[in-house]
């Protein structure tokens, strides 16, 4: 390799490497979970999450299950779930509300999806709709 090439070589991978930190390519900012807390009754949900960079797929969360993704860059995911007829899209992790935490917390139930950062306290953030 000639010096121009490697010089080339030097600047593209700086650039790579400033464009993943920037993102926080790499390091996990944050885990998401899941929580299906549905009645027992109910047939498992389908939940997929993704964001713009990645494509989580498609999980069967049966009913206590707890299902969890790492979110290794400073972008919205979002999940979607069904349930029998019902259907449900929201945010699981929005940088500006989450970015000061290291964990957030989902539960998925007949009345709502609920938030929480300590695993205790919890506020509805979204709802079931009906196709």
């Amino acid at each position: 390799m000639d010096g121009r090439s490697s010089y080339v070589l030097f600047l593209v991978s700086v650039f790579i490497f400033s464009v993943a930190g920037r993102l926080g390519l790499g390091k996990r900012i944050a885990t998401v979970h899941v929580t299906n807390s549905m009645p027992r009754e109910l047939q498992p949900i389908q939940l997929g999450c993704n964001s713009r960079y990645k494509n989580h797929g498609m999980h069967q969360l049966h009913v206590g299950e707890d299902y969890q993704f790492g979110v290794e860059e400073k972008a919205l995911h979002f999940c979607e779930a069904i349930s029998g007829r019902q259907i449900a899209s929201w945010h699981a992790y929005q940088p500006r509300r989450d970015w000061n935490h290291k964990a957030v917390f989902w539960r998925v139930k007949e009345n709502g999806f609920f938030l929480s950062w300590d695993n205790s306290s919890w506020v509805r953030k979204s709802i079931w709709q009906t196709e």
